[in-house]
């Protein structure tokens, strides 16, 4: 009994469901943004770093050979035009006008980004899972543009894979924030606490050297670097358990995951990667909008 119950209230839920609004808005045109800014601003030797596994510096073995940069070519002249391309499709995507047109092509150039880069980070990775998942959500919105409220719901058919597809990238932002807390208590300097002393002070991520010679004598005490060491996975684990709880509960998650990333940001310079989070979790809160606000 308790079972049917069960399938009977997520049977209603998917009905019912309508992902349409602010927080989808934003999250998809955060994406968008975060792919934006590596494209335009990575040189090419950034992208595509010649190595002695790629000597050509661009991956195109196995499906990565579908990737735009290996169809269209990535030298010379071909070169320019997958960036211009990329960057017009990503472009068109923020400002956020139809949707049903755009999300696959916003999906080939997250994918094709992070298949042929010869270094990719996790960020280009979750970008890819996350565009493909907003297709079956974004495909049936005939809107002109995001920012809108939809002035009809979804079709029927449509409801079920749009509420399968954010359920799914509910998990995803879960899983990641699992194994991103998981990680760092497997390592001793996590566990004693003192780990973030070496984020701070690294010299290519870490805080920049005028803040350190203003705020040397607080980013190198010992109660300030364990709390804040401490703090990090906790923080991870809270996320990990808000995106998979109430409305309420997804929100707060929203909450930590600007903090932690805005934290990151601030300290490190990881937009990229902090935006993609950011529009991964704005996601999540899709359908949330009683307490978000939606598109006017």
């Amino acid at each position: 009994m308790h079972a049917l119950t069960g399938r009977l209230g997520a049977s209603r839920r998917a009905c019912g469901f309508e992902p349409r609004g602010l927080p989808l808005a934003l999250g998809r045109s955060a994406l968008a943004l975060a792919t934006l800014t590596v494209i335009l601003f990575c040189p090419d030797d950034g992208l595509f770093a010649y190595t002695p596994a790629y000597p050509d510096g661009v991956r195109c073995a196995g499906v990565a050979g579908l990737s735009l940069w290996c169809v269209m070519g990535a030298h010379g002249w071909a070169l320019h035009l997958d960036r211009t391309l990329a960057l017009a499709v990503l472009a068109v995507t923020a400002s956020g006008w139809r949707p049903r047109w755009t999300c696959v092509p916003h999906w080939y150039v997250s994918f094709s980004l992070a298949e042929s880069m010869t270094l990719p980070n996790g960020g280009e990775i979750v970008a890819q899972i996350a565009t493909l998942l907003l297709i079956p959500v974004c495909l049936a919105d005939r809107g002109r543009w995001q920012w809108h409220r939809p002035s009809t719901p979804l079709p029927a058919t449509w409801r079920g894979a749009a509420y399968a597809a954010v359920l799914t990238v509910r998990a995803q932002a879960a899983i990641i924030y699992t194994v991103a807390a998981v990680s760092k208590l497997r390592e001793p300097a996590w566990r004693r606490g003192t780990a973030m002393y070496a984020v701070l002070h690294d010299p290519a991520y870490g805080l920049p050297a005028g803040v350190l010679r203003h705020a040397g004598a607080v980013a190198g005490s010992v109660p300030f670097i364990a709390v804040l060491t401490w703090t990090v996975p906790l923080v991870e684990t809270a996320i990990a358990i808000a995106v998979l709880g109430t409305g309420r509960a997804r929100r707060l998650g929203l909450v930590l995951v600007v903090l932690l990333h805005g934290a990151i940001i601030l300290t490190m310079g990881l937009v990229s990667f902090g935006l993609i989070m950011i529009g991964l979790v704005l996601v999540v809160c899709s359908g949330d909008e009683e307490g978000i606000g939606r598109a006017a």
